[in-house]
């Protein structure tokens, strides 16, 4: 089983596509704001082989939360993966419902073990997403970032569930 939290117009055939809308093609209806979500526990055997969200999680209440149940419902072993405007991307910075920030510094060890997560989650691959290919040639990015936005587009976390 695949998980596509918060679809909206992403409706992925074989998966399970969870959105609170009405105006959009889903499986499950549900508002993620709300815990816990409508999915028994994952275990060695039992739960989601991948619990997938894309750029929604800045605009809930509680990323802690919504990770934990990501977590939760995804088999050890599974995949969550996150996907979000960089913090720094002009989408980022226009939208609307955008409460919360993600930079590929965003899941450090200080970060993991301080929200407990270190214990559920293991970051495998922090990757930037680029809807404007050209920006994947500028160089110097690591630096440039400090000094100027929208070089980045979105970022990708990528984590193995070990509980």
């Amino acid at each position: 089983m695949r998980i596509n939290l918060a679809c909206g117009d992403d409706y992925k055939e074989g998966w399970v596509n969870v959105d609170y809308r009405d105006n959009v093609k889903i499986d499950v209806k549900h508002d993620l704001n709300k815990f816990p979500y409508p999915f028994k526990n994952g275990s060695k055997n039992f739960g989601a082989d991948v619990c997938y969200i894309r750029n929604a999680i800045d605009c809930l209440n509680s990323p802690i939360k919504t990770i934990k149940e990501m977590a939760r419902i995804t088999k050890t072993g599974g995949e969550v993966i996150i996907h979000s405007p960089h913090a720094l991307s002009y989408a980022y910075l226009s939208g609307l419902e955008h409460q919360h920030h993600f930079t590929e510094n965003t899941f450090n060890d200080y970060t993991m073990k301080e929200f407990q997560m270190d214990k559920i989650l293991k970051l495998k691959e922090v990757r930037f997403v680029y809807v404007n290919q050209w920006k994947k040639y500028i160089p110097l990015k690591k630096w440039l970032k400090i000094f100027t936005r929208g070089i980045y587009d979105d970022i990708e976390f990528r984590f193995e569930v070990i509980r």
